[in-house]
């Protein structure tokens, strides 16, 4: 599954876009990559199919508000990729509360060896007083959805970590 949390513009002063791409089993949720970068919306869409190839996905979450609206729409109509807009109800303080179970049980697990892994845990510790939380929104995003979701037995990976 990948998970998107979106953004349009590339200045230094503005958000990433973040996709983290997540594997089930029964032990728990592998993030198994992370890309994160600044870009316009048609690199950004560029990027989605791109990241869709490399790593199939059985589902695709993408925040639906503001930039992600118009990802949902264009990519629902121009592509056969499993889009699933998903809806904010709750603020990123709640969503990253309602997952904290999930890491302090142990069934949230990273690369060990990730060349993006320094930063991610780094902005996820920050959090929420950190510059950054693109990559918590994406994560959050994820677990959220996952845990909500009954695990699907062609959804589960033999990762190597």
């Amino acid at each position: 599954m990948h998970s998107w949390d979106t953004a349009f513009k590339t200045g230094s002063e503005n958000d990433y876009s973040v996709c983290t791409i997540w594997g089930c089993a029964d032990n728990g949720y592998y993030l198994l990559w992370l890309w994160r970068g600044r870009v316009e919306f048609p690199a950004l869409k560029k990027q989605m199919i791109s990241l869709a190839e490399h790593w199939p996905p059985t589902r695709i979450v993408v925040e639906d508000k503001a930039s992600g609206q118009s990802l949902i729409q264009e990519l629902t109509y121009r592509t056969a990729l499993p889009i699933i807009p998903v809806r904010v109800d709750t603020d990123k303080l709640a969503r990253a509360q309602a997952v904290t179970a999930l890491v302090e049980a142990g069934k949230v697990f990273l690369p060990q060896n990730a060349p993006w892994l320094s930063g991610y845990v780094d902005e996820l510790a920050a959090f929420p007083t950190g510059t950054y939380d693109d990559s918590v929104d994406s994560t959050t995003q994820a677990l959220n959805y996952i845990r909500h979701q009954p695990v699907h037995y062609t959804e589960i990976f033999k990762v190597l970590l």
